[in-house]
């Protein structure tokens, strides 16, 4: 999964725009409907998991600390806000979609791991060690 370690950046000026409808929320996705004006607190704070947004001052305030990085916010506004610079995967493993449970997440191996272009030390310090370990250690119908 592709991850960041530092923190959101956010355009206040775009922010401002966002609030004041010169730009239109989640890229245009609804522009098809009226939903009203966009109201920041109710379509990108009030939605947060984790709760770590709130505006200060007309101003935009993000506790990177606290994030979980969901994307949401990034996804309502894309202009305003963009991952950070310090780029890498987080690598899991184990996933399953059983029938009666439901959609089960993987077990995180590798919380963070830099990613960097051709990717082959990724794919020979790493991936391939845990598929050797995963084919004998993996639980039945996790492999």
């Amino acid at each position: 999964i592709g991850t960041w370690k530092d923190d959101i950046k956010i355009d206040q000026e775009v922010v401002a725009a966002y609030i004041g409808g010169e730009i239109p929320p989640n890229a245009g996705a609804h522009s098809g409907r009226d939903w009203g004006a966009f109201d920041i607190r109710k379509e990108v704070i009030d939605r947060c998991p984790t709760e770590c947004m709130r505006m200060e001052g007309g101003k935009l305030m993000i506790n990177n600390r606290e994030c979980n990085r969901c994307m949401h916010c990034i996804n309502v506004m894309p202009r305003a806000l963009h991952i950070g610079d310090d780029r890498g995967v987080s690598i899991l493993a184990g996933a399953k979609a059983p029938i009666l449970d439901g959609a089960q997440m993987g077990s995180l191996i590798v919380p963070f791991i830099k990613a960097e272009p051709p990717y082959t030390e990724i794919k020979e310090k790493v991936i391939e060690p845990i598929w050797d370990w995963w084919m004998e250690e993996g639980k039945d119908r996790e492999r």
